[in-house]
């Protein structure tokens, strides 16, 4: 499956390309936590889920070796039912954006050499006409079941790609071919350059805790948190050890293809 970094990597280009989620989305840090909604409470990310939830629950997935979500019926089971109840005043919000690593070292290092920062201007956000509000309970929960959605069609796609590469290359599922395509998936989702890192305020707590599938409490949240910083923190490796099952075109092709599907997805279905 998709690591965490790719699960964030891909997020940050939807929002940064300028399809139909980065026209939808409002509220970019409850985006940003959706991609990682699914994970948290099967328990392997995340310390301390004395209660996990099944894989195949958090991920509308059927319990078979390479499992691919059922996007679409996540959709029409809590995205569609929220984007109706969202109103005009919704859609001209102010967007809330998550915090980055690049942000956290300029502020640590505005402390330590203050001198390097005495020229800059530091200029008032700019918002839209019209943009007075920020997004309202229901705008927040909407944008992360909007990433929670994007999860589940990644995962979908990600391994319906590995099951054909292994059709078209005489392989079958296995241990050791689980292992190799973690090792695989692993060496690519260290080398993409990521810096988002959600921000725990009261609105995503509260978005969590309201989460339709399931609640998620605000100790889980502030872990999932700690644990995506880390991830962030340690990320951008310059290579990574040669493929032992996959190949530099299946990542790449795979990867823009998420992102395609994904706009188009909602593109279509809004």
């Amino acid at each position: 499956m998709p690591s965490w970094n790719i699960h964030i990597a891909q997020a940050e280009r939807l929002l940064e390309r300028g399809g139909a989620v980065a026209r939808t989305v409002r509220d970019a840090n409850a985006f940003l936590f959706g991609n990682l909604v699914p994970d948290i409470m099967v328990g392997y990310m995340v310390p301390g889920i004395t209660d996990p939830i099944p894989y195949r629950t958090t991920h509308f997935a059927a319990p078979e070796f390479i499992p691919k979500p059922r996007e679409r019926e996540f959709w029409d089971t809590y995205v569609m039912p929220l984007f109706e109840q969202l109103g005009e005043a919704d859609s001209r919000c102010v967007t809330v954006v998550p915090t980055s690593i690049v942000e956290e070292r300029a502020a640590i290092d505005r402390i330590h050499f203050p001198q390097r920062f005495e020229s800059d201007d530091a200029a008032a956000p700019v918002t839209e006409a019209g943009e007075t509000a920020l997004p309202s309970a229901a705008r927040t929960l909407f944008d992360l079941v909007l990433g929670t959605w994007a999860h589940l069609v990644a995962d979908n796609l990600w391994n319906t790609r590995v099951n054909q590469f292994l059709d078209e290359h005489g392989g079958k599922p296995s241990e050791q071919f689980r292992i190799k395509k973690q090792g695989d998936f692993d060496g690519f989702g260290k080398m993409l350059p990521i810096t988002s890192i959600p921000r725990e305020t009261p609105e995503l707590v509260a978005a969590a805790a309201a989460f339709p599938q399931y609640p998620i409490a605000s100790d889980h949240v502030h872990d999932a948190i700690v644990v995506t910083h880390e991830i962030v923190r340690t990320n951008g490796a310059p290579a990574h050890a040669p493929y032992q099952l996959l190949t530099e075109d299946f990542f790449e092709i795979t990867f823009a293809e998420v992102l395609d599907t994904t706009d188009r997805a909602l593109e279509e279905r809004l």
